[in-house]
Formats: structure tokens, C-alpha cells, sequence
């Protein structure tokens, strides 16, 4: 390294050293200063400062004018009472005033220097009064700040050591020696420089606390602000979840009270939601659902809030200017919003229901209550299978009597009052009866018989499901080993829902069932839609295909009803399927439902199947199932469902008396 590198190197490192030198002389003599505390805390610490002054010089004054020898210190105490007086009294006055702070800063500040230059013109029990004054110079700064701190500061290191010369010449209360005067003065003066560093390390460190407090408190703020939106919203879409849409329409309604016109709360209820995710997965439903309503707020007029209360609904607050048909009509063409609306080729705006509640614009009215209606009219179309439904006050009493039922239907069903009637299963060829199907059956002793469509939506839509399926199968398992005595072979037919297929439970008290009434599990037939596949395909057909290794036999229920589908019906470990009795009820006055009924039977068989046919209700449709090769049937033509006793007697007679299906046509 030459010598004009390390000149080079020295200029670098100075360089930064200098410039670290300048700032903290800067910061020091107060350059940039700010004020960071609050006001409410400078008043606080003034108050303190005054108050400690106020007790520690009010105590030394009563002290000396106690005195009557030296006449010095008598005075001296007088002077002090009257500084509490008319100095410190002011400043704790206007401090409490809660006038502004530096007001009563600079009442002490001022009380300070007057104080403490009195009290070294009397010079104390001994002199020493000039020692008490050190303390005055870090007073001021901790309440004035750096450039106020250095200006009395400085004031006051040279003002007293000239007030202690001056006083010890002329007025000989108390005698310095001129040599002790400009050490006092310089001391006072390094006391100064220290005072001001002191600040300024206290005035930095408060600074980095407010700035960490700052950001704390912002960090804070930003997750309860994180938190609140996620309680309000659904996270997938971002749009209100139904706290967040009552909380927009009392938004809605409190903009809108003094407008003309009517709210429209109407919540949809998409039906494709939970099958599309398990083809396509959950996350992109949601991006689907997402696009829809996007898409809603664009096309749909009136449109004040659009929310997400559940993953597969969507909630609408539009305004209109009357509330009849022409308003909803938008909403009923949402299924004919042309262009893809949803992502991965499936569409999933085109099958729903919706409810929907009126509310008039001025009117007083609760956001939450108005959800309520309108969920309840989505409720009432989506149970009774409509397109949409209005709320109006006979709603409240239909859901109320619901409840009611409800509540006898589980007292019921706990205290074992259902029954279960069977009804005759034949074979079409031998006329020999072959099973029964289990149907259950509810006498009230008010209401007296209710039909089965009227309890069984209760059952399957409430909590209930999961103790009568457990009860189906106990009671249709015991009854069919009593019958074998009697009628060995003949099965019975047990319908068990998706949801009770997917119980553990459920599964559980068959094996029990069977094992503890020694039935053979070949003569139980559990009769399921192959609707079961929908949610969770992978995990149905292991529920199935534990039922098959039991040795139960499996039934495809309502088929050609609901989702029939080629793909989910070669999947089922079935041994039968039913056609259902739509098919089968016109079947003498309906060639297309003749043509379904058999090429149903043909598929059946080609699966290797039984074929039954449910809802035979005259010869004439007995004839063309026979005629088209059906095994099994059931129906009126043959018996109702019936008690267990009669079925047995019902069917006992049967095999003895009457002839076979062929001989009675």
C-alpha cells in the first residue's frame, strides 16, 4: 500500500467518524428535535415535579422560619413559603387546568431558577445551598427538551455564580469565595453538557419505545382487522359470510329508509355444489362460486349486497321499485346466463332454489330477521321441491308445526312407539312370496296414522337419523328370523340413506343384529340409491363392499328416479335392482315408460341382476313386467305394507291358496 492509498483509506475512515460526530453534536444541541410525548404525560410529569418541589421546599421553609437566630435563615424561610405561593402553587394550578402543557413546564422551569438562585443568596444551614442547585439543569431538560435545556442552562451557569460574587459583596447573607464563584461556574457548566447528553440518551431511548410501541400497536390493529374480516367473510371468495350479509343489509336498510322502493333479500341455494367438489375438488367450487357472483353483480340490476353465507349458497339484497314477479325474474334467469361461468367445463349455476323476504323501505326492520325469512322460504321450496318460494306469515306456523312434530317424532322414536309394516316381495314367475320390504309406520295419539312423506323428510333431515336407522335394522332383523319358521327364505328389504350408509355405527348394529338373532345374513337386503355415490364415490363402495363381505344383499333403490347413471350403476356390488314405481304406476298407458321399464329389465339382466318392480297396482301392468321378463314385484295389486303378524298370515295363505302369477292373469 502506497502512501497515497492510506491517505485514501484515512479520508474514507474519517469520513463516516466526522459525519457520526456532527449528527450526535446536532442531536445534542437539539437539531431536529421532536416532541413525541404525549400531552397528557408532560402534564403527569410536571405535576410530579411540582409536587415534589411543593412538599420538599414548603418543609424546609417551615423549618427555618422556626429560626429566630440566625436572622438569616428566618428570612430564608420566608422567602420559601412565599416561592410555594406564588410559584409552585401556580404551576400545579395550571397543570391541572389541563391548559397546555408547556404552560406549566415553563411555571416550573421559571420557579426552578428563581428558587435555587434565592436559595444560594442565603446559603443555606452552612453554604451548601449551592450543591442543591445541580440538580436544576436536568430538571429543565428532562421537561423543556435540548434547546431550551441548553439556554436556561447555560443562563443559569453563568447567572449564579455571578449572583453568589454580587450577593457576597453587597447584601453578606452568605459569603463565597470569588475563586469558589468560577468553579462553581464552570462545574454548573459541565453539569449542563451532562444534563443534555443524559436527555438526549433518555430522549432516544423514548423515541425507539414509542417507535417499537408504534409498530406493536399497528401490527396489532392489523391482525384484529385480519381477524374481524374473517369473521365476517368467507375466506375462499372473499365475500360476506351471513354475519358479514346481516351486517351489509342493516348497511342497506339504514342507506335506503328514507328511498322509495323494497329490499329483495333472496338466498339460492346452488344444487350442484357438494357433487361438483368431489369431482373437481372443493377449491375449484369456490373459484366457481367466486366467478358467479361476480358475474351476478354484473347482470343482475338492483343488486346492494351480495354475500356467501354458506359453500353452497349465495345471498342477494337487490332494491326495486315494486316487489312482483318482474323483480324476480332475474334471479329465475340465472340459469340461462349464457358464456362458461365456471372453470373445468362444468356448469354450476343452472340448478337451484331460492327463498326470498320483502321488506318496504322505511319501514322498521331487522337485517338478521329478514335472513331468517328468507332462509326459511329457501327452506320450504328446497323441502317440497319448488323453484323458488315468498315468504309470508304461514310459513312461521308451517315450520312451527314441524318443530312440534319434530319433537313428538323423537320422543316417539325413543320410547319405541314407530312400527314397522312389510310389504309382499313375489316372484313374478312362481307367485311364491319371496321377502317383504321394512316401511316404517307412525300412529299419533293426537294426530292419529301420518303418513310416512310427512315424518320420514323430518327424520332424514334432523338428528334423527342416525337412532332409526339403528331401530330399522334391530326391529327388521328380529322380525324376519321369527318368520322363518313359518316363511324360510323370505328376506327382508331394509332402505338405509347415504348417511347412514357412511355411520360406522349403523354398519355395526347389523352385525349385531344379525348375530344376535342367528340370522342368515343372505336373507337381508339393504336397498340403497345409487345417489350414494355423489358425495364421496371412493368411500361409499367401501362401505358397500364391507356389506357384501357381511353377506348382505344390495338393492339399487328408485332406479331411473334420481341420478341414474351407467357409470355409477357398474360400480355397485349389487345382486338387485328396483325400478321405480313412476315407471311403473302408467305403465298400461305409456309406451316410453314401457320402453324404459324394458330396457331396464334387459340392462338388469345383462348386469346379472334381479329385476323388481315396486308399484304394481293393476294386472294389467303385471302383465307387461311378466310379459318383459321382470323376476320380483310389489305393490297394492298384491298387499299393502302390513303388521308383522298379518304379513306372516297374509303370506302363509298366499303360498297355500293362491295360484301363480301366470294362472291368476
Amino acid at each position: 500500500m502506497d502512501g497515497a492509498e492510506r491517505n485514501a483509506l484515512g479520508r474514507t475512515d474519517a469520513a463516516p467518524f466526522a459525519a457520526g460526530f456532527l449528527r450526535t453534536a446536532g442531536q445534542l444541541l437539539g437539531v431536529g428535535e421532536q416532541d413525541i410525548v404525549p400531552d397528557e404525560n408532560r402534564r403527569k410529569n410536571t405535576l410530579i415535579f411540582t409536587t415534589i418541589g411543593t412538599l420538599a421546599l414548603l418543609g424546609f421553609g417551615l423549618v427555618n422560619v422556626g429560626y429566630s437566630e440566625p436572622a438569616r435563615l428566618h428570612l430564608m424561610g420566608l422567602v420559601q413559603i412565599l416561592e410555594v405561593c406564588f410559584l409552585l402553587a401556580p404551576a400545579v394550578w395550571l397543570t391541572n387546568r389541563g391548559t397546555r402543557p408547556v404552560w406549566a413546564e415553563n411555571m416550573l422551569v421559571f420557579a426552578g431558577f428563581v428558587i435555587f438562585a434565592s436559595n444560594v443568596v442565603f446559603g443555606g444551614q452552612s453554604g451548601d445551598s449551592p450543591y442543591w442547585t445541580f440538580v436544576y439543569p436536568y430538571l429543565v431538560f428532562f421537561l423543556r427538551g435540548q434547546k431550551v435545556g441548553w439556554a436556561v442552562g447555560l443562563l443559569f451557569s453563568i447567572s449564579v455564580p455571578v449572583l453568589m460574587y454580587y450577593s457576597s459583596s453587597h447584601w453578606h447573607f452568605w459569603t463565597y469565595d470569588p475563586l469558589h464563584c468560577v468553579y462553581y461556574g464552570v462545574s454548573y457548566f459541565f453539569n449542563v453538557l451532562t444534563a443534555a447528553y443524559f436527555n438526549l440518551l433518555r430522549s432516544m431511548f423514548q423515541k425507539q419505545l414509542w417507535s417499537q410501541v408504534e409498530f406493536n400497536t399497528g401490527e396489532v390493529r392489523r391482525h384484529l382487522a385480519t381477524l374481524q374480516f374473517n369473521s365476517t367473510h368467507d375466506l375462499p371468495t372473499r365475500l360476506p359470510n351471513r354475519q358479514g350479509f346481516i351486517d351489509a343489509l342493516a348497511t342497506a336498510l339504514t342507506a335506503h329508509h328514507k328511498e322509495g322502493g323494497y329490499l329483495l333479500v333472496v338466498c339460492i341455494r346452488f344444487f350442484r355444489v357438494s357433487e361438483l367438489a368431489s369431482m373437481v375438488g372443493l377449491d375449484t367450487v369456490d373459484a366457481s362460486m367466486a366467478l358467479l357472483a361476480g358475474r351476478l353483480r354484473q347482470q343482475l340490476p338492483g343488486v346492494r349486497v351480495l354475500g356467501r353465507p354458506s359453500h353452497d349458497k349465495l345471498a342477494l339484497v337487490l332494491w326495486c321499485e315494486r316487489a312482483d314477479e318482474a323483480a324476480l325474474a332475474p334471479v329465475r334467469e340465472i340459469r340461462h346466463m349464457r358464456h362458461a361461468l365456471d372453470p373445468g367445463e362444468f356448469s354450476i349455476h343452472v340448478e337451484y332454489t331460492f327463498g326470498v323476504a320483502v321488506q318496504a323501505c322505511g319501514e322498521a326492520a331487522w337485517a338478521g330477521e329478514l335472513v331468517r325469512k328468507a332462509e326459511q322460504a329457501l327452506l320450504f321450496a328446497d323441502d317440497n321441491d319448488l323453484a323458488s318460494q315468498l315468504y309470508d306469515s304461514a310459513l312461521s306456523a308451517h315450520f312451527v308445526a314441524r318443530n312440534h312434530r319434530y319433537e313428538k317424532l323423537r320422543e316417539a322414536l325413543f320410547s319405541e312407539q314407530l312400527t314397522l309394516h312389510y310389504q309382499p316381495q313375489l316372484d313374478l314367475r312362481s307367485g311364491r312370496v319371496v321377502g317383504a320390504e321394512a316401511l316404517a309406520r307412525w300412529f299419533d295419539p293426537e294426530e292419529g296414522p301420518i303418513a310416512p312423506d310427512r315424518f320420514i323428510p323430518i327424520i332424514e333431515s334432523t338428528g334423527l337419523l342416525h337412532r332409526f336407522s339403528v331401530w330399522t335394522i334391530a326391529l327388521a332383523v328380529r322380525d324376519c328370523a321369527a318368520w322363518q319358521a313359518q316363511l324360510p327364505g323370505a328376506t327382508v328389504s331394509i332402505n338405509l340413506s347415504a348417511e347412514s350408509l357412511h355411520d360406522a355405527e349403523v354398519l355395526h348394529s347389523l352385525e349385531q343384529a344379525l348375530a344376535r338373532w342367528q340370522l342368515d345374513p343372505a336373507l337381508v337386503v339393504i336397498e340403497l340409491t345409487e345417489s350414494v355415490l355423489l358425495k364421496t364415490p371412493a368411500d361409499a363402495l367401501a362401505h358397500m363392499e364391507r356389506l357384501v363381505e357381511l353377506g348382505a344383499r344390495l338393492s339399487i333403490d328408485d332406479y331411473g328416479a334420481g341420478f341414474s347413471s351407467l357409470t355409477y350403476l357398474k360400480q355397485l356390488p349389487a345382486h338387485e335392482m328396483k325400478i321405480d314405481m313412476s315407471f311403473v304406476r302408467n305403465l298400461r298407458s305409456s309406451p316410453q315408460d314401457q320402453a324404459i321399464v324394458k330396457s331396464s329389465i334387459e340392462l338388469g339382466h345383462d348386469l346379472h341382476f334381479k329385476v323388481l318392480a315396486e308399484g304394481i297396482e293393476d294386472a294389467a301392468a303385471l302383465q307387461l313386467l311378466t310379459d318383459a321378463g321382470c323376476d320380483l314385484g310389489q305393490g297394492w295389486y298384491f298387499s299393502k305394507a302390513l303388521p308383522v303378524a298379518d304379513f306372516v298370515a297374509w303370506a302363509l295363505n298366499r303360498q297355500a291358496n293362491a295360484p301363480t302369477v301366470k294362472e291368476s292373469l
